[in-house]
């Protein structure tokens, strides 16, 4: 595979990955359309696992999970009643599926890269 169908096909699943998290936004969290800087700071987490796991450092990955679980520690949000506990769970659930997409995504993407010929 060339460099340019590896770039090609990593920028398509980017903007595929895009419109899909744009589509699974919890209503609550949508500012508008779409949360360019949820989108931007995306790319550069997948971009930051992709150079670290190419590069030879799959401790990155423990480090993007300790910078991720530390970003989301309880702020003071109300979570004494149902509907607060029914919300944090929501965006738990959304904030970890995330996750796990995008470091299974700089994985695919690693292959990718290592597979160029």
């Amino acid at each position: 595979m060339s460099t340019w169908c590896t770039v090609i096909i990593i920028f398509l699943l980017e903007i595929l990955l895009s419109v899909i998290y744009t589509m699974i936004t919890p209503k609550e969290k949508k500012i508008g359309m779409i949360d360019y800087k949820s989108l931007i700071k995306g790319w550069v987490e997948r971009a930051f696992l992709t150079y670290s796991l190419c590069s030879g450092y799959p401790h990155a990955l423990t480090l993007f999970g300790a910078l991720k679980l530390g970003t989301r520690l309880k702020h003071s949000e109300n979570t004494s009643t149902e509907e607060g506990k029914k919300r944090e769970e929501i965006y738990n659930n959304y904030y970890l599926i995330g996750n796990l997409i995008s470091v299974a995504l700089s994985i695919v993407y690693v292959n990718l890269i290592q597979n160029i010929d």
